[in-house]
């Protein structure tokens, strides 16, 4: 009878674990995960910064090369021709921020059907990236020149 009671003891002993242990998590997993989240977060918070900022320098670079692509049609709905050098082109291109300027060795000169002449065009970003895009006659569409 004493062997019969410890024995069972014991076996009401293992059952009360395993039913607690099913109840939930104890603190200290609960530190030990908060722990790993916020490790995580460390790591990775720098390189999101960096992939926003340069989604949004991508973003920017497509809507300026989006605007050249686009003046030809812009110059046939308004019927007027218009010749594009740095001094218009700031005008013309509006996403283009205020730090950032445009070059061009020669005026490129749209005509009132939307063909134009061809040119080059550069564009430098205020942190020294340029890039510089072909215009080809007649329809003008940018392509960009490798360096």
């Amino acid at each position: 009878m004493l062997v019969e009671s410890k024995t069972r003891r014991l076996f009401v002993w293992t059952e009360r674990a395993v039913q607690m242990k099913h109840r939930g998590f104890t603190l200290l997993e609960m530190l030990v995960v908060l722990a790993l989240i916020g490790v995580m977060a460390g790591l990775a918070l720098p390189n999101f910064s960096r992939f926003l900022e340069s989604f949004t320098n991508s973003s920017r670079w497509s809507g300026i090369e989006r605007e050249i692509a686009d003046l030809p049609y812009q110059v046939f709905s308004a019927g007027v021709a218009l010749r594009l050098d740095a001094a218009t082109a700031t005008q013309r291109f509006p996403t283009i921020p205020s730090d950032w300027r445009v070059e061009t060795r020669a005026p490129i000169l749209y005509r009132e059907s939307g063909w134009c002449e061809g040119g080059r065009l550069a564009i430098v970003s205020a942190a020294g990236e340029r890039r510089d895009y072909l215009l080809v006659a007649p329809a003008c569409a940018p392509s960009r020149v490798a360096k």
